[in-house]
Parts: structure tokens; sequence; C-alpha cells
């Protein structure tokens, strides 16, 4: 019963995830199922972001839908404090997924070439493995049938919209204003000043002569 909730919970959300990785990455439907096949499997299908039973004795264990563990849980627990995000929450799970894959933190940029890279489904499954998660224990075939219901899901939903926002784009600076360019004399300034010029000369051969 429970992973029918599971499933239920994962094809409801998992094809707006996809949509919103083809809209931020050059990647196929394929490729984003491949990638929701792995969190899939590591967070029950969206309803267990905590690790249930840590694979390091007396860890915190993984969090989130990828299970962040160790310097990428600390990693994403401070970019959300830094945000104000909710850890728990979809939005701040999606946007440090998508930090990690931009290669903006972590190490972990390679893992869609790697997935595009890859024939078939079952093997960009692996190869997303391999590249972002690197999990002790594979548990492939787990992974692979939640990728294959992700991308189900994604067909049926017929043509799902990302539900997270986009970047805003970096303000730009208004443009500074020509500065005005001093205008030329009028006739009265020039005939004063011809007049100042007159004066002074008259004076030099007065006082010369």
């Amino acid at each position: 019963m429970a992973k029918t909730n599971a499933e239920a919970v994962f094809r409801a959300k998992a094809p707006g995830v996809m949509a919103q990785l083809i809209s931020d990455f050059p990647i196929t439907p394929a490729d984003a199922a491949a990638i929701l096949g792995n969190l899939g499997h590591e967070c029950a299908g969206f309803t267990k972001l905590q690790e249930m039973k840590p694979t390091v004795p007396g860890s915190r264990g993984g969090y989130g839908w990828p299970q962040w563990t160790g310097p990428r849980r600390r990693a994403y627990e401070a970019y959300c404090k830094r945000t104000g995000k909710d850890p728990a929450s979809d939005e701040a799970n999606y946007a440090y997924l998508f930090i990690e894959l931009k290669g903006i933190e972590g190490s972990e940029k390679a893992a869609i070439g790697k997935t595009i890279a890859a024939e078939g489904l079952d093997n960009k499954v692996v190869a997303f493995e391999q590249a972002f998660l690197r999990a002790g224990v594979k548990h492939y075939p787990e992974r692979k049938m939640w990728a294959a219901i992700a991308l189900d899901a994604y067909h049926k939903a017929g043509s799902p919209v990302g539900p997270y926002p986009q970047a805003e784009p970096t303000p730009t600076l208004p443009s500074k204003p020509p500065e005005p360019r001093p205008s030329a004399p009028n006739a009265l300034s020039a005939f004063i000043i011809a007049i100042i010029v007159l004066a002074a000369a008259a004076a030099f051969f007065y006082w010369r002569f």
C-alpha cells in the first residue's frame, strides 16, 4: 500500500520536474526520466526526504530528493539558510539540483553530458547514477523502474509545464544620458568678446607708443 501511494505521488510530481529539467538543460524526455528514476529511488517517489537507515552508523544520513550526504548535505543546508528556503520544499530541492548540475557548486556538472551520451533509458539511468550519485549500493533495477514510471507519467501528462520559477534576469543599469554639449556663443557674447580684445590691443599700443 505504501509503495502504491509513493508511486501515485511520484506520477503526479515527476512530469513537472521533468518539464523543468528539459527547459533548463538541453536534454530529452528520456534523459529527464533517467534523472527522475534515480531521484525516485533515492527519496521513495518524493515521499521520504530523510534517509531512514543511514549507511554510516551514527551519521545524519542523506536528505532531499537525491539524498545529499556528508559535505553535500551540509552545502545544501547552507544554501537553504543563505536563501531562506525550506529544505523540505520542492523549490529548494530543485534549485540545488539545478545548481549542482550546472556546476555552480559541487563537482557533478558532467552528469548531464554523460546522461545525454548514453543510449537507451536503462543506460541513461546508470550513467546519471555513476556521475551524480555514486551510490554505495546501486539498486539499478529499482532506479530503472522509477525511470520507466517517470517517462510513462510524462507522456500521459501531455505537455506538462515546469512548476519552478525561472531565475530572474540580471538587472541592467540604465544607460547614462549623454552630457549636454556647451552651446556655441550667441551674437551678443561674440560682440562683447570682440570689444574686449580690441580694447586690450588699443591699450597695448597706447602704452607702447
